[in-house]
C-alpha cells in the first residue's frame, strides 16, 4: 500500500522580512550591551533599556515568537525592565524565566492545555476562557513556569492591568513571590465577561490590560531611556472594534462593575491606533526621549485573531514574530526548523497530575464542540483586542 502524503513543512518562510533595525540607536544599545556582556544590576552606561510587549489574547503568540528570538540571540540581559500587557505579560514572565521559546510553542495547545477554552463550562456558569486554570494549574504542574527564576532575576517584571474602579491603567511591579506573580498575570489577562469576574489583587479589582492600554508604554516611559516595543499587529493594520453583539455583552458586564469602563471600551480602537501612530513617529525621531524602536510584522502579514484556536495559524504567528525580531536585530531573515528541546524538570518529584495547586482534583471538560464554539466566539468578537 502506498503511504499517505506527508505533511508539508510548516516552517518554510512565507514572504520575506525586510526591516533591519540595527542602525536604530535603541537596537545599537541593545546589541552593544549584548556584545560587551553587560549584566542587569551592574551597568555603567547610564542607560535604562526597557522591553515593552503587546499581547492581544492568542495574537500574543506573535510577540511570544519575538521574545523567543531575543532569548535565542542571548540578548535578554541587555534589558533592565520588561513590561507586558495581557498575553504580553505572560510572554514577559516566560522570557525572564528563560522559557520564551517554551511558551511560544504552548500557545498552539491553549497555553499548555486546550481545556482552558470551554463553552460547556460557560453554560454551567463558569468562564469560557479559564486562565486561572492555566496560570494556577497548568503553569505550576503540567507545564511549569520557573517562578523562582523570575524572582531571582535582576530584570524587573512589570505586568499592566486595568484598574476597574478607577478605569485606568495600573502597573503591577515589585512581584517578589510566586503568588504575587500569578496574581499579576491573572489580572493582566482577565478578559471582560469571557474570563470571569475582576481579579482581586492588592486591594484592586483588575481587568485585562488592553481595555486601558494594549501597548504598555505609559509606565515604561517613566523610567526608560530606551524602549524596544514588540507589537503584534502588522504594519498598516488598524485595531478592529468589537462586533455589535459582543460590544453589547461587554458593556452590560462593564456597567455592573463600573460604568466608566464603558468609555474605555468604546474608545479602545481609536486610542490604540493613535498610540501606534505616536510610537511610529517617536521611532523616527532621533531626539525623542526616551528613544523608541518598534518591532512588528511586515505589511501584508496574516493577522492572528484574539481568540484564534487553530494550531497551524498560531504556529505561523509564532514564526512570523520570531523572524521579524531576528531580522530587526541581526539583519538576517532566519531559516526556522522545529527541533526537540529538553527543559529540565523544576524539581525532582514535582507532581504532574491533574490536581490544582491545593491538591484537589480538577474537573475535566470533555466537550467535542468546544473547538467549534471557540471559533464562533472569534467570529462574534470581530477581532477586537
Amino acid at each position: 500500500m502506498l503511504p499517505r502524503r506527508l505533511t508539508p513543512d510548516p516552517y518554510r518562510p512565507v514572504g520575506s522580512m525586510i526591516e533591519d533595525l540595527r542602525p536604530h540607536p535603541v537596537v545599537q544599545t541593545v546589541l552593544r550591551r549584548g556584545s560587551e556582556g553587560s549584566r542587569p544590576g551592574a551597568r555603567s552606561d547610564g542607560r535604562r533599556v526597557v522591553l515593552v510587549i503587546e499581547g492581544g489574547g492568542m495574537r500574543g503568540v506573535v510577540s511570544a515568537g519575538m521574545t523567543a528570538a531575543i532569548e535565542q540571540l542571548g540578548l535578554l540581559d541587555a534589558f533592565d525592565e520588561v513590561h507586558g500587557a495581557s498575553a504580553g505579560a505572560f510572554n514577559a514572565a516566560f522570557l525572564l524565566a528563560g522559557q520564551a521559546g517554551y511558551l511560544a510553542t504552548l500557545y498552539q495547545h491553549g497555553f499548555g492545555d486546550p481545556r482552558f477554552v470551554s463553552i460547556s463550562r460557560a453554560l454551567r456558569g463558569g468562564p469560557a476562557l479559564d486562565l486561572d486554570y492555566v496560570i494556577d494549574h497548568v503553569w505550576t504542574r503540567q507545564r511549569p513556569l520557573r517562578f523562582e527564576a523570575i524572582i531571582s532575576s535582576e530584570i524587573a517584571l512589570h505586568c499592566t492591568a486595568t484598574d476597574a474602579d478607577r478605569a485606568s491603567i495600573v502597573d503591577l511591579s515589585d512581584l517578589t513571590t510566586e503568588e504575587q506573580i500569578r496574581g499579576a498575570l491573572r489580572g493582566s489577562g482577565r478578559l471582560p465577561w469571557l474570563a470571569g469576574p475582576p481579579v482581586e489583587f492588592r486591594g484592586m479589582r483588575l481587568l485585562d490590560a488592553t481595555l486601558a492600554e494594549a501597548i504598555p508604554v505609559q509606565a515604561a516611559s517613566c523610567t526608560a531611556t530606551d524602549m524596544l516595543v514588540l507589537q503584534t499587529r502588522p504594519h498598516g493594520v488598524a485595531h478592529t472594534p468589537l462586533s455589535t453583539v459582543v460590544a453589547r455583552l461587554t458593556d452590560r458586564y462593564l456597567r455592573a462593575i463600573n460604568p466608566a469602563l464603558i468609555e474605555l471600551r468604546q474608545t479602545r480602537s481609536e486610542r490604540y491606533d493613535m498610540l501606534a501612530d505616536t510610537l511610529a513617529g517617536q521611532m523616527s525621531d532621533p531626539d525623542h526621549s526616551p528613544g523608541v524602536c518598534v518591532v512588528r510584522p511586515p505589511a501584508g502579514s496574516a493577522v492572528v485573531g484574539q481568540l484564534e484556536n487553530r494550531a497551524p495559524v498560531l504556529r505561523a504567528g509564532a514564526c512570523l514574530g520570531f523572524r521579524a525580531a531576528w531580522m530587526a536585530l541581526t539583519g538576517e531573515d532566519p531559516e526556522l526548523l522545529a527541533t526537540l528541546r529538553a527543559y529540565p524538570v523544576r524539581s525532582a518529584g514535582a507532581p504532574t497530575t491533574d490536581a490544582d495547586p491545593g491538591g484537589r482534583a480538577r474537573p475535566v471538560d470533555d466537550d467535542a464542540g468546544d473547538a467549534a464554539a471557540a471559533k464562533l466566539l472569534e467570529s462574534l468578537q470581530g477581532g477586537g483586542g
